[in-house]
């Protein structure tokens, strides 16, 4: 399930630019908390909130509970880290005068297709319905675009890994790869809590509605953030994965007759009317090979490539200006060399302002 994270009012209304006039109180221009500097780049405190929400559903995919906690703590301690190396490999990128404008293109037309749309200005329109900006959507695809053609050119260029090394690994590590059965739901809570009895009527029908829009085909993610209750709303009506044994019976019930995308009828429950959504179903066992040949190439592949490329991420931030704000930690933070290695009058001005903070 997405994480359901809670912005502090205090963070974001104390949060103001570094380097502001203290007495130009009149003049100060409240923002987003500003986290860490990478050279002219800034990370800020909704950075990382979109990174931990992005973490969480990415591990929720393969693992739950108790498993699924500790993953997450382990990961979510670099996510600082994660954001100010990935600044820095999109800087050298620009450096290298790399152009991926054509690429950003096609990955855009390749979501577009999987997502059944006719156009680009569809994918925009279905973006701008889940509450996305189109252009900061593009952006991210570039600057991810931008920073595996940096990895790839000066880093993994000489990484090759064969199909039959792929194959070992899987007949090796079968039992490593078994998976319980997953199911992944959305939801649509129409409250009836709060409501008088003369009201409740009036719920009954809003239920009536959704379930025509649902049943005329319209999207559940864009319902669930137009009529549902829930906290989940905001994130289309996301909860998530489950264990289908760890849900409750009624609920498992229901929903073992439904196919991938199906849909229950309202269930009422002390909350109000429940709806929801079998979005993907997992079954138990050890994934075919073809199932997770792309999953154990990334892995074989990060496994070779990341010691070098924490190498090469340390060299870079030996030669930029990183400043991270008191009370955050950048897990791959390194000391300053022993001799300075120049890159011109921006990065030696930028460390003699690094030494006056």
């Amino acid at each position: 399930m997405k994480a359901r994270l809670l912005l502090v009012a205090m963070m974001l209304t104390s949060a103001v630019l570094w380097g502001a006039d203290p007495n130009a109180t009149n003049n100060r221009v409240l923002l987003d908390e500003i986290v860490a500097r990478v050279n002219n780049q800034i990370i800020t405190f909704s950075d990382m909130e979109r990174s931990r929400k992005l973490l969480r559903r990415e591990l929720e995919q393969n693992s739950a509970g108790a498993a699924l906690e500790q993953k997450y703590a382990a990961e979510e301690a670099n996510l600082l880290r994660d954001l100010i190396d990935q600044a820095l490999l999109v800087e050298r990128g620009t450096e290298m005068g790399l152009s991926v404008e054509a690429d950003v293109i096609k990955r855009l037309d390749r979501i577009r297709e999987d997502s059944g749309l006719k156009s680009l200005e569809d994918l925009e329109r279905a973006l701008a319905a889940q509450g996305v900006d189109f252009q900061d959507y593009r952006q991210r695809i570039r600057d991810q675009i931008l920073t595996q053609q940096v990895i790839q050119r000066q880093v993994a260029g000489r990484v090759m890994i064969d199909s039959k090394e792929l194959r070992q690994y899987y007949d090796e590590h079968r039992e490593e790869l078994k998976k319980p059965e997953r199911i992944r739901l959305r939801e649509i809570l129409v409250s009836t809590e709060g409501y008088r009895q003369d009201q409740l009527p009036e719920r009954e029908e809003r239920v009536r509605e959704l379930l025509g829009k649902i049943r005329q085909g319209e999207e559940f993610p864009e319902l669930a953030r137009t009529y549902s209750d829930a906290p989940t709303a905001e994130d289309g009506g996301e909860l998530g994965y489950f264990e289908p044994e760890k849900l409750a019976p009624k609920i498992r019930e229901t929903i073992s007759h439904l196919r991938e995308s199906g849909v229950t009828d309202p269930m009422r429950t002390p909350q109000g009317w429940l709806i929801l959504q079998l979005v993907e179903h997992i079954p138990e066992g050890i994934p075919p090979f073809e199932k997770v040949q792309s999953e154990l190439m990334q892995k074989l592949y990060f496994d070779q490539v990341q010691p070098a490329l924490r190498d090469f991420l340390s060299d870079l931030r030996r030669e930029s200006f990183v400043y991270v704000k008191s009370g955050y930690v950048d897990s791959g933070a390194v000391e300053e060399p022993a001799r300075p290695v120049r890159r011109g009058r921006r990065l030696r001005s930028l460390r003699e302002k690094k030494r006056r903070n």
